[in-house]
């Protein structure tokens, strides 16, 4: 099963019975993304509330192929969303990284409550995800 190490400040959340997905969620926002709805849950994330979407499937999946990487991911190697198709409100900030670790296809999609994280937020959000484990 794909999981967070747990943490102070954040809580994981299973959207599904599917085992390969996960979503971390800064504490605060936690009792607002349940239960979690795709992209609409995502308007009621506090101005500094964070949402990391991590989904793991095995590279005969028919997804990819993706590059290969190393975990921890760097957020700073995400691509940035400023807008998007469906984007649940303007204020919604979309960081996505599609790569192979170890065997597994992993879509990793962090969502911020703002479109201009803090430098804390950013480094909390990457202490996050540094604590990202794969089955």
């Amino acid at each position: 099963m794909i999981a967070f190490a747990p943490a102070p400040g954040w809580t994981i959340l299973h959207p599904s019975t599917e085992p390969r997905t996960v979503l971390a969620v800064t504490a605060p926002d936690a009792r607002s993304q349940q239960p979690f709805a795709a992209f609409t849950s995502l308007r009621r994330l506090r101005r500094d509330g964070v949402l990391i979407w991590a989904d793991a499937s095995r590279p005969d999946a028919p997804v990819g192929p993706f590059p290969r990487a190393r975990l921890p991911l760097r957020l700073r190697d995400f691509r940035v969303d400023h807008g998007w198709e469906g984007q649940p409100a303007p204020n919604v900030q979309q960081r996505l990284r599609w790569v192979e670790v170890a065997g597994w296809n992993l879509e990793v999609r962090v969502y911020f409550g703002t479109q201009h994280p803090s430098r804390a937020l950013l480094a909390k959000t990457q202490a996050e995800i540094d604590r990202l484990r794969l089955p």
